[in-house]
């Protein structure tokens, strides 16, 4: 979906750890402008932190920085959310771009059930043909365990009269010529 890939590109991701695991983050402020929030970003982020009951050091991290204007020294809190703590954020946001997010992840979802339902037809046909081989496997096992110990003398027994109707008598000394 092209709105997603505009996200994807507007808001883009970074390696973060957080709780010992290395996982993907972006930054709040980029996700702010992009979901196309009316609210100034420090209310936002805090109301929706506290909405959703985010957890610092899980959900997301705070960077603190001093920025040197004009004016003088800024202080600066940066918030960089998880990508999941990023998607239920823009799944919550009641803009165009919100929307647009919504819909992607009901397409992903139905894609997601397709492709596990083509995977269980798959694993249930399989499973059949590994329960046919293998009673073929079972009744060709029988045979020869039963059958076989009473066949294979018979038929060695009968290639044995075979072989010796065939093969050419020939006299050697010391045999009686017929």
């Amino acid at each position: 979906m092209n709105a997603i890939t505009n996200f994807e590109a507007e808001t883009p991701l970074v390696e973060i750890e957080i709780g010992g695991e290395l996982q993907l983050g972006v930054d709040a402020r980029s996700l702010h402008k992009t979901l196309g929030s009316k609210q100034d970003f420090s209310t936002w982020i805090k109301r929706r932190i506290s909405q959703c009951q985010f957890r610092e050091n899980f959900d997301f991290i705070l960077l603190h920085q001093k920025v040197e204007q004009v004016s003088g020294t800024k202080h600066l809190v940066e918030y960089i959310v998880t990508a999941d703590m990023a998607k239920h954020l823009g799944l919550m946001e009641k803009t165009p771009q919100g929307h647009q997010i919504r819909e992607y992840f009901i397409q992903q979802e139905k894609v997601a059930r397709s492709v596990a339902h083509s995977i269980q037809v798959e694993v249930g046909k399989a499973m059949q043909y590994f329960e046919q081989f293998n009673a073929s496997l079972s009744n060709a096992a029988r045979f020869l365990s039963v059958g076989g110990k009473q066949t294979k003398p018979k038929l060695l027994s009968d290639l044995e009269k075979l072989l010796k109707k065939a093969q050419p008598r020939l006299p050697f000394d010391g045999e009686d010529e017929e």
